[in-house]
């Protein structure tokens, strides 16, 4: 087959550009950056260098493919001037328009856990936006929606907490630990306003390539969704995991109040509207929202990936 794969070399497209190789087709990687074309080609690939903005390149490029694989590329949520959802509308609907243009019929989107409704998953609402613009499409196009859950690289965001450096380590240690903590030397705290004993479905992106490339190179019957996780863990045994790899068997996963989230989110210069939406999902892990759909709809197989062996690679990370 001949597959598109977009989001050039991140932490999916390249170990799904591998797998498709490696399973003998002929793959183009698109990219933004000429900087990344050695790269792409080294692995097997052809590069298309060029933007998702520009409906033309993206129809030359998917003209006589088999299958696309088409992704967002990632948001800078700190960037005051960002609108989300403008921004999903344009590029959703540039992607739709090469989709038609080109005459792609198979077609596998990176959605998101929360994509279910528009309701109570703050940030996530874009991913449901983003299937809607999909399914406008006409139905011989065949869509399938991937559904990763939290991505064990997410809990590098707490790099900093965890470290207990700088004041936002020492304050969230004073906070949740107790004095006594910082006088013993054992600071360092995982906090968001969920967390403790939530039972949360996490993925490695390696297992979201594994089941895009499966969903790739398998037939097109209709249009559905597929739910991609590796493990469900409580975020304790998540900080009891972690703390023993980094050598903090102390860490503890604090669970903050809403308030506590956005105050913090502010005081880091976040837009306040950008700061409450990532406040709404995280209540809504907390509250059961988000996950709400994914357990009515569990993946019957888990993914090989689980979080001690993340562990290893975040321990790796925080000790450069």
């Amino acid at each position: 087959m001949k597959i598109i794969v977009t989001g050039s070399l991140g932490n999916i497209s390249k170990p799904l550009t591998q797998e498709l190789i490696q399973k003998g087709h002929s793959v183009t990687v698109v990219s933004s950056k000429p900087e990344k074309k050695s790269a792409i080609e080294q692995l097997g690939a052809s590069a298309a260098i060029g933007s998702i903005e520009d409906v033309a390149f993206l129809t030359k490029t998917f003209t006589g493919a088999d299958a696309v694989y088409c992704m967002l590329p990632p948001f800078d949520y700190f960037d005051p001037t960002l609108d989300i959802m403008v921004t999903t509308r344009r590029q959703i609907g540039n992607y739709c328009a090469a989709i038609l243009a080109s005459g792609v019929k198979k077609v596998v989107h990176l959605s998101s856990i929360g994509a279910h409704t528009d309701k109570g998953n703050g940030l996530l609402a874009f991913h449901h936006l983003a299937e809607r613009i999909f399914k406008e499409l006409p139905a011989d196009v065949i869509i399938k929606h991937m559904r990763p859950v939290g991505f064990y690289t997410n809990l590098y965001d707490f790099k900093m907490s965890i470290e207990g450096k700088g004041f936002l380590g020492m304050f969230l240690t004073l906070r949740f630990s107790g004095f006594w903590s910082l006088l013993t030397g054992k600071r360092g705290v995982i906090a968001a306003n969920y967390g403790a004993d939530d039972v949360i479905p996490w993925v490695s992106p390696k297992d979201i390539a594994a089941a895009t490339a499966e969903e790739l190179t398998t037939p097109f019957v209709e249009r559905k969704f597929r739910y991609v996780a590796s493990e469900e863990l409580s975020c304790n045994e998540i900080a009891r995991i972690i703390g023993e790899a980094i050598g903090k068997p102390y860490l503890k996963w604090a669970l903050m109040s809403d308030k506590d989230m956005l105050s913090g989110l502010k005081m880091f210069k976040m837009p306040e509207s950008r700061a409450r939406g990532v406040v709404d999902m995280n209540a809504g892990m907390h509250n059961g929202i988000v996950n709400e759909h994914y357990y009515l709809n569990r993946p019957k197989v888990m993914g090989k990936t689980k979080l001690k062996e993340f562990a290893k690679e975040f321990a790796a990370a925080m000790a450069k």
